[in-house]
């Protein structure tokens, strides 16, 4: 709620400004928090703080890097490895996979989740321990109200200010926020524009995110849609289109009817991603080219496979807007064949009402035609 926020900055804005009448008694004082608010005066009382919180110089203080890994849960690990029977490299990869990945700066240097970490050392196997920690309601509330914004996040960038300020409580671009929460992290750094490409961190979070948007935004149970994963991305991965959509059709089927009143486009969109995201199925999404924006785009073992998802409209009038934009020549250096899909949904049926699909060589040249 912004009001009850900005009572929190009031409160805060006092809170360090008795510090700086203090200034002659304290040699050291070390803050921090989730999100740094500019423009709202809370600092004006202490003005001579430094910020750290994207200096390489400190981007391994709040975790445990690779090498602190190894060199104090050694034991830990070589008892996890004799319990089960595996190598104690597998052990670390999977540690690795779940708990790994968090990156505070442009930097290279990623660091654990302590907290998981800690709790994966004393249960032995690996679970969800810091996202079930604390259920990020706020971030799904804003999911809900501006479903679109689900899309972009995995392979996102953003501008240093963009993440490491918030200039308005009441209007919280949401990218950042889950940044600043832990829920996305750096992957990439532009130094020519001094922009940083966001996604999630790890298994644990990225699971039990688009898990958690499941159940409240859809209103899906995920252990069905787990069920159906391995089948779904089969399908996909031989260009078995008319069972996978077949398949996904039947998990728009399981959502209550209330959830589609005044539902959109981007809303379709949203949902889609979702269902691939929890099936396993890695999606980048909203991806520029020199003329337009790749809705999705996912890398199978085989090919580039390139959705263009319609509300209402035909399948065709979608992939005659992916050729006519021209997305498959963003991937034309790689060697691997382009798959480009027109998706249709309809308001009316609430579900995928049809598709069609062409499938070209690395070098562009055209293979054959898929439809439903």
């Amino acid at each position: 709620m912004p009001e009850i926020a900005k009572q929190n900055r009031d409160l805060l804005k006092s809170f360090f400004g008795t510090l700086k009448s203090l200034d002659k008694h304290l040699k050291f004082t070390f803050a921090t928090g989730v999100s740094k608010f500019s423009q709202v005066s809370l600092f004006s009382g202490p003005n001579n703080l430094k910020d750290i919180t994207m200096d390489p110089r400190y981007a391994g203080m709040m975790g445990y890097t690779e090498e602190e890994l190894r060199a104090c849960f050694n034991e830990h690990v070589e008892a996890i490895s004799q319990k089960r029977d595996q190598k104690k490299e597998k052990i670390f990869e999977e540690i690795r996979t779940w708990y790994n990945g968090y990156r505070f700066s442009k930097g290279e240097l990623c660091v654990y989740n302590p907290f998981s970490t800690l709790n994966f050392m004393d249960e032995k196997e690996a679970q969800s321990y810091w996202y079930s920690s604390g259920t990020p309601s706020f971030l799904l509330d804003e999911v809900k109200k501006h479903p679109q914004s689900v899309i972009p996040l995995s392979g996102s960038s953003a501008l240093k200010s963009a993440l490491s300020d918030i200039s308005k409580v009441d209007r919280i671009n949401l990218p950042a926020l889950m940044f600043q929460t832990g829920y996305l992290t750096i992957r990439g750094h532009n130094s020519e524009e001094n922009s940083y490409n966001l996604d999630f961190p790890n298994r644990e979070v990225k699971e039990a995110f688009f898990n958690s948007l499941l159940q409240e935004f859809t209103e899906v149970d995920p252990l069905e849609v787990t069920r159906a994963s391995q089948a779904i991305r089969e399908d996909l991965q031989k260009f078995d289109l008319k069972p996978f959509f077949e398949k996904m059709n039947i998990h728009f089927a399981k959502m209550p009817y209330h959830i589609f009143q005044h539902a959109k486009e981007g809303f379709y969109q949203a949902v889609f991603f979702t269902f691939l995201e929890t099936s396993g199925i890695k999606t980048m999404s909203e991806i520029a080219t020199n003329i337009g924006r790749i809705d999705l785009m996912t890398e199978l073992p085989k090919a580039i496979c390139i959705f263009e998802l319609k509300l209402d409209k035909t399948p065709e009038i979608a992939l005659a807007q992916a050729e006519t934009q021209r997305y498959r020549q963003r991937f034309a250096q790689n060697d691997k064949d382009t798959l480009v899909i027109g998706v249709n949904f309809s308001s009316k049926s609430r579900n995928i009402e049809g598709w069609k699909a062409s499938l070209y060589t690395a070098s562009g040249d055209f293979i054959r035609e898929l439809k439903s």
